[in-house]
């Protein structure tokens, strides 16, 4: 990526330092740390840009914005608000990718339980889950991230940072509590349609 500084002679101003910081997080597909933004704009501080984030989302909330700058992963991300997404869906043609009740069953398990091993899983499922533990790795939203000391080395598994971006999470400790879970509106038959990042770890 081109530092913004080689480019222009003059220093920026800090309204165009803003504008920059925009620009950039409107057209990236994925989070961007605040280290490689202040790289990306080259005349800033990382501390100067979390200030400058802060300082337009207060903007963005004054002024009645339909969008926010969010922490996700461990990157920024421009989105727009829950209640004016359905205006942005009716014309995305992302990729997606679907998972089943029994893929779903298995991730929200590696997800409030990970660190965890397959025997884990499948002792709380009670069926194999080699097929949809592996159906997730594909996806890239569970990986291995150990080996238990036990004959055969079993692998342990946890979620990526794919998984962060996907469901808009910042962190793990954001995930929400189960007693906070609409069991009833998880999908039965049908399957969970994602957004597929392709480029994501």
């Amino acid at each position: 990526m081109k530092c913004i500084k080689k480019i222009l002679k003059d220093p920026m101003t800090k309204l165009e330092l803003k504008q920059a910081l925009e620009t950039i997080l409107f057209v990236a597909t994925l989070p961007l740390s605040p280290k490689q933004l202040a790289e990306i704009i080259g005349e800033v501080e990382t501390k100067e840009i979390r200030e400058m984030v802060a300082e337009l989302n207060l903007s963005y909330e004054k002024t009645k914005r339909v969008f926010r700058i969010d922490p996700v992963a461990d990157g920024l991300q421009m989105h727009t608000l829950p209640e004016h997404k359905k205006w942005a869906q009716s014309l995305e043609t992302v990729k997606t990718i679907k998972l089943s009740p029994a893929v779903m069953e298995t991730l929200a398990i590696i997800a409030y339980k990970q660190p965890i091993t397959r025997a884990g899983i499948e002792f709380i499922r009670g069926v194999d889950s080699s097929h949809t533990i592996r159906r997730l790795m594909q996806q890239k939203l569970v990986r291995i991230v150990g080996r238990e000391m036990l004959p055969g080395r079993p692998g342990i598994y946890g979620t990526t940072k794919n998984f962060l971006e996907i469901f808009g999470l910042t962190n793990l400790k954001y995930l929400p509590t189960l007693s906070e879970l609409d069991m009833e509106k998880l999908p039965g038959e049908n399957q969970l349609e994602l957004p597929l990042e392709e480029d994501s770890e």
